[in-house]
Parts: C-alpha cells; structure tokens; sequence
C-alpha cells in the first residue's frame, strides 16, 4: 500500500511564547457581566501581575498582556482548559504587547512658512529661499472701487437734480425718491449683453420724508368709519 502525501496542508508551526495570551471558545454571554469579568482579573492576578486586560465580547475572548514571557507561560499553564462558568476555554499566544512606551512615529507639522502644495511637490527652483507670506490685505475695498467711489461724491455735489438713471423710481405722490447712480456698464464696456452684470450704488442715507405742502393744498381729513355695535337683545 502506499499513500499520497501530496494533498496534505502544509505544516503549521505553534506560536512562540509571548506576553500576550489569547483566551478564547467563551461562549457563554455571562462571563462578560463586570462583576464576572472583575472576578476573573482578579483570580488570574494572583498568578502573576497584568499588564492590560481586553475583553472582546463580539469574538468571545478576552486578550491579555503581562509584564513579561514567563508570567503568560506560567498562567497558561495554570488556566488552559479550566472551566470557566461552564465553557472549557482555550488560551493561545498572542502577538508581543510592548511594554515600554514607543517614540512617536507619526509625521511632525510642517514650517508654517511658504510650502509647495503638488502632489507629488517637485523640487524647489534653484536659489529659493523658504520665508514667511506677507500678512493679509487690511484695504476694505479695492482701488478701483474707492475712485469710482470717489467720483460718485463730486458728481453727487455737482448734479442736484434727479439721477438720470432711474427716472421711473421717481415719486410724485410727496415723497421724496432715492437717488441711484450707475458706476459700471458692461453693455457699453465688455459688447452689448444684457447677461452681464453691472454696478449701481444706491444712496440709502436718508429715509422718505413727506415734502413740504402749502396750508391751501392739504387736503381735509376723511371722517373714520367706526362699526356700530349691536343692542342688545331681550330672550
């Protein structure tokens, strides 16, 4: 007789001894209580000090660390196949837990000054010198808008009569109008498009005002329409 071998898994080798002790095949939901959880820390503590103690309640395990390889060889020697609340758990070694605390390994901020944001950041022309940008523009309006809005001034002293623009906002029924003046007309500047926006500034300083009437001109004031209540009414 002879026997094939081929199909056979290859050969697993055990996991070598950590300080991290994997406690699985916890089926029963009752050892997750806090008050079991805090009984099995402190039954386990007595065999040697823990380090970090994780229960996985999704998995049904609990991960634990200890100080050192001997403390975890020594508790699962102890703890491997005991019953715990009635489910015989098995513990397997775990990946190694570090004890002391690592250098951070993340990535530092980078200099505040001027950067090069390209993915991937090509290499700096040559002779460039990093230095800090300049601090914000404290101008609350551009130069172009400031002289128009200058020459709206002296042409608001200079006209007194009514702005040519708007002539239908203009009231005759006694109160006074609102004045608005055109600054910029693309259809005369940019080609002749309704679609294109332009800029109008409205004098909103002054609110309406009642003109100034003759005595002979105000009209008589209308009697008020006051309801007559109902009398009463005997039953």
């Amino acid at each position: 007789l002879s026997l094939d071998l081929s199909k056979l898994p290859p050969l697993e080798q055990p996991t070598p001894p950590s300080n991290t002790l994997i406690i699985t095949n916890l089926q029963s939901l009752e050892i997750f209580r806090p008050d079991n959880l805090q009984e099995i820390r402190e039954l386990m503590s007595k065999t040697a000090p823990i380090h970090s103690w994780s229960p996985l309640k999704s998995f049904r395990r609990i991960i634990v660390s200890f100080f050192d390889e001997q403390a975890a060889i020594k508790v699962r020697q102890v703890w491997d196949g005991e019953a715990i609340l009635g489910n015989h758990c098995k513990i397997y070694f775990g990946k190694e837990t570090p004890i002391e605390a690592q250098e951070d390994v993340h990535l530092t901020l980078p200099d505040a000054g001027k950067l090069f944001f390209i993915s991937p950041p090509p290499s700096p022309p040559h002779g460039w010198e990093m230095k800090l940008e300049d601090a914000p523009n404290k101008m609350v309006h551009a130069e172009d808008l400031a002289d128009a809005l200058a020459r709206l001034r002296h042409q608001a002293v200079a006209d007194a009569g009514p702005s040519p623009v708007s002539p239908a906002h203009s009231n005759t029924s006694g109160m006074r109008s609102r004045s608005s003046t055109l600054i910029f007309q693309p259809q005369v500047e940019l080609g002749n498009s309704p679609d294109l926006p332009c800029v109008m500034v409205d004098d909103m300083t002054d609110e309406p005002e009642a003109m100034s009437m003759s005595p002979l001109s105000i009209p008589e004031p209308k009697p008020i329409l006051a309801h007559t209540m109902r009398p009463p009414v005997d039953l």
